[in-house]
C-alpha cells in the first residue's frame, strides 16, 4: 500500500504515534502490533513510547487502541486518550462535549479544559480494582534479590519501602514507595519488578515519593516501553494507593518527570478522574 499518514502527539512527554481509521479506514487492518514494533523504534522508525490507533464503533465516538513499542497491547493508556481527543476535537470537529472513547471494554468521558493557549482534557477513567485497603504485599525474597543484584544497595539508598500495592486501572500497576525517588535505578530494577511470576500479565511499576497529602513526585517503568516521562494511569494508581495506605488525599497533584497531573478519586461515584494537556507535534507519512 502507498506510504500511510501519521501524526505524533505527547502528553507530558510520553510520545505516541497516532494513526486515524476514522479518516483512513484502509489503515484498520494492518497487522499493527508488528510495525508498532517498526514505528515506534527511535533509530529506525518514528519514534514514541506507543502507537495510537483510533478507529470507528457505535459504542463511543471513537475507539482507541494502544500499541507498546514491543508490539504488546497497552489495555489503557490515559494520556494517549487526551492526545486522542485532541485530535478528534481538532481535525474531525467533535466540539460536542463530553467526547465518548471506548478503550478495551471500557467507554471513557473526556472533557476539554478552557486553557488560553493549550489544551488541557479531563478524563474519566472509571473505577479502580485494588486489593483490602490494609493490605500492601512484601516483594518476593527472589525478587529482592534480583533487583538487589541488578543494583547493589538500591532499597537503602533510596529509602524504599519493602512493600507494593496493587492497583488496576484497569491496566496493572505495582506501587512502591520510597524516600527519594531521583535515586531509584529505574532502568536496573523495573525489569525484573514488571515481568516476575506475580504479576501474570507483567506489571507498570510506579515508585513513589510523598512529599504532602497533596502532592506526590513519580517515576513510572511501563510494561513494554520502559522508562517514560509520564504515565497517566500511573498517576491514578497512584493516588489509589495513597487514599488506600492514608497518605494522599482524595485530590493531589502528581508529579511526573515530564510535568503534572491534576488526579481526584471521587467518593461519590468510585471514579478516578485525570486533568492533564495533550499536545500536537508534527504529522507525516512512512512507506510500509
Amino acid at each position: 500500500m502507498p506510504a500511510i499518514p501519521f501524526f505524533k502527539y505527547h502528553g507530558l512527554g510520553n510520545d505516541f504515534i497516532l494513526l486515524d481509521s476514522l479518516a483512513h479506514p484502509q489503515l484498520a487492518n494492518l497487522p499493527w502490533p508488528s510495525l508498532a514494533r517498526r514505528l515506534c523504534d527511535r533509530h529506525s522508525g518514528i519514534g514514541a513510547d506507543g502507537l495510537l490507533l483510533l478507529a470507528p464503533t457505535p459504542a463511543a465516538d471513537l475507539r482507541m487502541s494502544i500499541f507498546n513499542p514491543d508490539g504488546s497491547d497497552g489495555g489503557m493508556c490515559g494520556n494517549g486518550i487526551r492526545c486522542a481527543a485532541r485530535h478528534v476535537i481538532e481535525r474531525h470537529a467533535r466540539s460536542a462535549q463530553p467526547l465518548h472513547v471506548q478503550v478495551a471494554n471500557s467507554s471513557l468521558r473526556v472533557t476539554a479544559v478552557s486553557q488560553p493557549g493549550a489544551f488541557h482534557a479531563t478524563v474519566e477513567m472509571g473505577e479502580p480494582t485494588h486489593g483490602p485497603p490494609d493490605v500492601s504485599e512484601a516483594l518476593p525474597a527472589d525478587l529482592a534479590a534480583a533487583c538487589e543484584r541488578a543494583a547493589p544497595s538500591w532499597a537503602a539508598s533510596c529509602g524504599l519501602t519493602p512493600a507494593f500495592i496493587r492497583v488496576s486501572m484497569p491496566n496493572p500497576h505495582a506501587v512502591l514507595y520510597c524516600c527519594d525517588v531521583a535515586r531509584v535505578p529505574i532502568a536496573l530494577v523495573g525489569p525484573p519488578i514488571e515481568s516476575h511470576p506475580i504479576f501474570p500479565n507483567r506489571t507498570n511499576v510506579q515508585f513513589v515519593q510523598v512529599l504532602d497529602r497533596g502532592h506526590a513526585r513519580v517515576r513510572t517503568w511501563e510494561r513494554g516501553a520502559g522508562a517514560t516521562l509520564a504515565c497517566g494511569t500511573g498517576a491514578c494508581a497512584v493516588l489509589v494507593a495513597g487514599v488506600l495506605t492514608d497518605r494522599l488525599a482524595r485530590e493531589a497533584t502528581i508529579h511526573l518527570p515530564g510535568g503534572d497531573l491534576l488526579v481526584r478519586w471521587d467518593q461519590a461515584t468510585n471514579h478516578v478522574l485525570m486533568t492533564g494537556p495533550a499536545e500536537y507535534v508534527f504529522d507525516g507519512s512512512i512507506a510500509l
